[in-house]
């Protein structure tokens, strides 16, 4: 056992404090464990409490790290995830941090696939924004759950004519052969993640317009 010395605060941050025993430096940490565990001169440190203060400090490091990552913009569990991996804090850490996130309702992986629907389902199919969302570590069951409370056929037959309508438009300028415009209209469409009845249809809409 040793006895603390000396416990001073970082010039360079002062979020942290250096800790002394026995007249040798012992560790650095969060400033808040101090006050947590009511530390000061003269208390005697074992090995327990030494493995606590460092799990503890790198917990709070974790929870800084996600919360300044999170801050940015709204992010899925498995992104938040993968980023404190790439920083090489410890599985037991991450489950930590990812808890209190979800306590304090800062990951919402349904929330942020609802918003991300609503927004990219404007612009591509369903298929695509399913693709989308897998990458990012979203669940089959929870856009399942997503697609159920949302109108998203409306909104995806909607933004399929629109984007068909003005890519007809630009298309039609150069291309004066029907077969072939239908070609690459069909083409643009099934890039953009629209299914084949969808991208069939919403082109019988366009050309009857003409």
């Amino acid at each position: 056992m040793k006895t603390i010395t000396q416990i001073s605060e970082n010039k360079k941050n002062t979020n942290r404090v250096s800790i002394y025993a026995d007249d040798e430096f012992l560790l650095s940490c969060d400033k808040e464990l101090i006050y947590r565990k009511s530390l000061k001169k003269g208390d005697v440190v074992d090995t327990d409490l030494l493995l606590e203060l460092a799990r503890e400090d790198e917990f709070i490091k974790g929870r800084e790290a996600a919360l300044r990552y999170i801050e940015r913009s709204f992010k899925t569990v498995r992104e938040v995830e993968d980023k404190l991996r790439d920083k090489d804090f410890t599985e037991e850490t991450i489950i930590r941090v990812i808890h209190l996130l979800h306590e304090y309702k800062l990951l919402d992986d349904f929330k942020y696939a609802e918003t991300f629907m609503k927004e990219k389902l404007r612009t591509r199919g369903i298929k695509k924004v399913r693709f989308e969302l897998i990458n990012k570590g979203i669940d089959k069951s929870v856009m399942d759950s997503v697609v159920e409370s949302m109108s998203t056929a409306e909104v995806e037959e909607d933004s399929c004519l629109k984007l068909a309508e003005k890519k007809y438009d630009q298309l039609k300028k150069r291309e004066s052969d029907t077969y072939k415009l239908k070609s690459k209209l069909y083409t643009f469409l099934s890039g953009k993640g629209y299914d084949y009845e969808l991208i069939s249809s919403t082109i019988r809409k366009v050309m009857e317009h003409e």
